[in-house]
């Protein structure tokens, strides 16, 4: 997979763009849970934060990364983790951080589900995984819109976190027990 590359402009307001666009994908998800609806404001609340420090950075400043705006990226982060059924990914801070650093964007981990027999995950699993794969290779709609780019991963994101979570509880069904 290829690393990233931003365009030549402002890259402190690009990843403002992101992370506001990030945190109206937190706001706009829908729960009945009001836990789980408290941990994607709680999200969104961090990105906003972020997205305020980035676009306190002047144009032409020395390429850095604004501290104040990686511990809001680190502590959206956090809720993402500790509040799973958000279905927001662990790295959502790299999604970001694109303009302003130059990785690879996160891919999930294998599910491994312990009964071989249902291809059910496995189908599921690959077309998630393949759909980011082309999703983080599209270099051109990643940078000419990037709010509906971010949408798209974020939404593959979420089908492969709920996928996530069925393997997790058919792993813990006593028939499926090594």
């Amino acid at each position: 997979m290829s690393t990233t590359t931003a365009p030549v402009v402002n890259q402190y307001a690009q990843a403002g763009q992101r992370a506001r666009t990030v945190a109206e994908i937190a706001r706009d998800r829908f729960t009945t849970d009001p836990n789980i609806r408290a941990a994607l404001y709680g999200i969104a609340e961090r990105l906003d934060a972020a997205a305020r420090e980035f676009d306190a950075v002047p144009p032409g400043a020395y390429e850095h990364l604004p501290l104040e705006a990686t511990e809001e990226l680190f502590m959206a982060e956090q809720i993402a983790v500790e509040h799973p059924a958000a279905r927001f990914p662990a790295d959502l801070g790299e999604y970001v951080l694109v303009p302003l650093v130059d990785r690879e964007l996160p891919l999930p981990h294998r599910l491994n589900p312990v009964n071989p027999g249902f291809e059910e995950f496995g189908r599921r699993e690959a077309e998630q995984a393949h759909a980011l794969h082309l999703l983080h290779d599209d270099g051109p709609h990643q940078w000419e819109r990037t709010d509906d780019w971010l949408r798209q991963v974020f939404k593959v994101w979420e089908k492969r976190l709920r996928l996530e979570a069925e393997v997790h509880v058919d792993n813990a069904r006593p028939c499926n027990r090594r």
